[in-house]
């Protein structure tokens, strides 16, 4: 069975519908403002599918709200949990924040104490360098002053140049001659020192041989003054003995031989006398040669 449809603008009928089939009407419009209707239609299977579709997206959404519940109530459990935990660290974070707060304190004290000790610094720095350009300034006008000088006064220079070198050369050649000079006198002076010492080792020489000889005159004065000592020991002990024997009693008999002895020791002692008085000579003659040596060994 079949039902007209006719479009309400113009009653013309479009098509006829069949039977068993589930439509649906929609109004709309065209771009030219025509109003038209258009008509869906289902079949029953493909409706019950449709809702049943539906039931399932329903049930499906029923149980999602049920998880969502039971998740949202195990998060808030965990939520209070974790917020107990948060607070119990709240408060130790707040101590804690105390102590850095304090500290921070002090870290700002000693910030703002750089900070001005920086700004002094930079103050000092900038005073510097202010008095360094004006330094730099004044040495660049220096500079333009002294080149100035120098291309106004460049002549002058270089006759002042020529001047001081030409004095300088004859300074050089009088230089130059009076070395000359002092060195031919130094070699005069030099040849009369070598012939002064060749002189005087000549009469070192001399006086060598002479205090050769006069060693050996030493010792043989020395030699001859232990001879006289000696004798003159022996002319003691022979005296000794003749007063000695002078001095026992003497009969008549005996008178010859004391007056023998008495001539004897006078003899004995006149020879003693006499090495006495050679041997203080030898002895006198021996000390002079001895202090000549010295005095030669002293000037030598």
């Amino acid at each position: 069975m079949y039902y007209e449809y006719r479009d309400l603008s113009n009653d013309e009928p479009t098509m006829k519908l069949p039977q068993g089939v589930v439509y649906g009407v929609v109004r709309r419009s065209d771009q030219n403002q025509q109003k038209e209707m258009v008509v869906y239609g289902w079949t029953t299977n493909q409706l019950k599918e449709e809702m049943n579709y539906i039931k399932d997206v329903s049930q499906a959404q029923q149980e999602y709200q049920q998880n969502y519940i039971q998740t949202q109530s195990s998060a808030l459990d965990s939520f209070n949990t974790m917020n107990s935990a948060l607070v119990s660290d709240s408060i130790g974070l707040q101590k804690t924040l105390v102590d850095v707060t304090l500290e921070n304190s002090n870290i700002k004290e000693q910030i703002r104490n750089l900070q001005q000790t920086h700004e002094a610094s930079m103050d000092k720095l900038r005073e510097k360098q202010r008095q360094l350009e004006v330094a730099q300034v004044e040495n660049q006008l220096l500079k333009m002053k002294v080149e100035s000088s120098q291309e106004a006064n460049a002549e002058v220079m270089r006759e002042m140049t020529r001047k001081l070198y030409s004095q300088y050369e004859e300074s050089l050649h009088e230089e130059q001659q009076r070395h000359s000079a002092e060195k031919e006198a130094l070699l005069e002076e030099t040849n009369s020192f070598l012939k002064a010492i060749e002189e005087a080792n000549k009469k070192m020489q001399v006086a060598e041989t002479s205090l050769e000889e006069k060693d050996q005159r030493i010792g043989e004065l020395d030699r001859l003054i232990e001879r006289m000592e000696k004798e003159r020991h022996q002319l003691q002990l022979q005296l000794l003995e003749h007063e000695t024997e002078m001095s026992t009693e003497i009969t008549n008999s005996d008178k010859e031989r004391y007056q023998r002895l008495e001539e004897a020791s006078a003899s004995l002692r006149e020879r003693i006398r006499h090495l006495d008085d050679m041997v203080h000579c030898q002895q006198k003659k021996v000390k002079q040669m001895v202090e000549e040596e010295k005095v030669h060994a002293v000037y030598s």
